[in-house]
């Protein structure tokens, strides 16, 4: 049997022993593995000790039947090695609901994915100066220095404003740019008490010190804000196509890419005001609006974990494409994705991974929920069959 099905299919023994019971055969089966390797039996105590309430209270609102459903129709039409995973068609989507990739996954199997050691997400940025200076923010080139009339303090994993005027003129105005490369993150604290988590990929452009009237910053990226309360002074998040987000006081996360084709804005606390081109739509907590070129404004109910849990370093996805969750790990890690097959893109799972966590921890979790296989050279992986 492939590895990845007989992986599929050891963690589904596991489960329905713990909660229907097994057959004969079944617990045959389940023995034999235990007694293969103690790795094979630590794992088994791990997980049959595991308290699962979180975990099912998690994955609650996911449809199981339509997952099930979907995972049928893809194995059920494969060549005959892979139509092995339609008899198991129902596990995959049981590990996921109702374990979470983390507990399964740090099963180490027998083969690496990946050769080399490929560092996980870590704090790293370059502050560019209203004169052009760009400081490396890793290796705190300066941990305090005056800017205009603030002082700025890094200390490599934030960088903090505190301005001795909290307002200036129009005309005082400097600005500052924060660059987020590819693997890295930061956090960015305004004059005005604004905290903002940076993502991978990330470019801010914001005042030293706020001009009276409004606080506006320039996005290109993902960030998290909370934003400061001030009911004379709106704070506006400007992204691509000239998106806005305006606020008085709440926290949300907003995604604009410039390789994605939206502007994406997740409110978990207060109000915020969404304009593009003539369009406004005000939305309430809970709410996400997308923003599309030449496409009215959507705006649903949706998980707000789902979107903004990353900057608390904890990725979860539900009914996630495999292309949208590599294009997550790919600006972390700082990787090249290439699909071996354009239908590898489309296959969904659900379930949680750490950002922190080694990039072969997450790609065996990724193999096994998705049955796929992940291969990489150097910087470069390579998803196929």
């Amino acid at each position: 049997m492939d590895p990845i099905l007989k992986e599929q299919y050891i963690a589904s023994l596991i489960l329905k022993e713990r909660f229907a019971g097994l057959t004969e055969s079944e617990r045959s089966q389940l023995s034999s593995w235990r007694q293969e390797s103690p790795e094979h039996e630590r794992l088994y105590a791990h997980l049959s000790s595991k308290d699962f309430s979180e975990d099912l209270s998690r994955y609650g609102q996911i449809d199981v039947e339509r997952g099930l459903e979907e995972y049928h129709r893809r194995y059920a039409h494969t060549t005959p090695r892979r139509r092995l995973g339609y008899r198991y068609g129902w596990v995959a989507a049981v590990v996921i609901l109702m374990i979470g990739i983390p507990a399964f996954f740090f099963y180490k199997a027998d083969r690496p994915v990946a050769s080399e050691r490929i560092e996980p997400i870590s704090s790293k940025a370059v502050l560019v100066l209203g004169g052009g200076k760009r400081i490396d923010l890793t290796v705190k080139e300066a941990d305090v220095f005056e800017q205009g009339n603030a002082s700025v303090r890094n200390n490599g994993t934030e960088l903090q404003y505190v301005a001795s005027d909290t307002l200036v003129k129009e005309e005082q105005v400097r600005y500052n740019e924060l660059i987020i490369p590819k693997g890295g993150e930061f956090t960015l604290v305004l004059a005005d008490g604004t905290k903002i988590w940076l993502n991978s990929q990330t470019k801010i452009k914001y005042p030293v010190t706020f001009a009276q009237g409004g606080r506006d910053v320039y996005l290109e990226g993902e960030a998290y804000f909370e934003v400061a309360k001030d009911s004379l002074s709106p704070f506006r998040v400007t992204m691509r196509n000239n998106v806005q987000v305006e606020v008085l006081g709440t926290s949300f996360n907003v995604r604009g890419y410039t390789d994605e084709a939206m502007v994406e804005t997740v409110l978990e606390t207060g109000s915020v005001r969404i304009t593009d081109g003539g369009e406004q739509v005000v939305l309430v907590p809970g709410e996400k609006a997308l923003c599309r070129p030449d496409r009215k404004i959507e705006v649903a109910p949706v998980r707000t974990e789902l979107y903004t849990a990353w900057h608390k370093g904890e990725y979860i996805f539900e009914n996630e494409s495999l292309e949208h969750i590599f294009s997550q790990f790919s600006r972390w890690y700082g990787l090249e994705v290439f699909y071996a097959n354009e239908e590898i893109k489309s296959i969904a799972i659900s379930g949680d991974v750490q950002r922190y966590d080694d990039i072969n921890i997450l790609l065996r979790a990724i193999e096994i929920a998705g049955g796929v296989h992940c291969k990489l050279n150097g910087r470069t992986l390579v998803v196929g069959w």
